[in-house]
């Protein structure tokens, strides 16, 4: 998998930060990381079955059992596929 790539990822989810306050409380959360590698797997594999924004929410609503802002999201999601995209 590129770092490169899921660093980038990871920095909108950052930016974004969905967790809001609570991820400073998130044990092993490494600034998304681990999310951003979830979402470029579920992109991959799932191209054909969902959309990036899709695979985002089920991969951020999955880990952290919350409920995301969808202008947010969207705004997330095209920042997000645009990267996957330029891959």
């Amino acid at each position: 998998m590129n770092e490169d790539l899921i660093i980038q990822i990871a920095k909108v989810i950052e930016e974004w930060n969905p967790l809001g306050e609570e991820a400073n409380a998130t044990d092993g959360l490494e600034g998304y990381r681990y999310e951003a590698m979830d979402i470029i797997s579920s992109s991959s594999i799932l191209a054909r079955n969902q959309s990036v924004k899709e695979s985002i929410n089920k991969v951020l609503t999955q880990a952290f059992n919350i409920k995301l802002e969808e202008d947010k999201l969207s705004k997330a999601s095209k920042q997000i596929e645009c990267l996957l995209r330029a891959e």
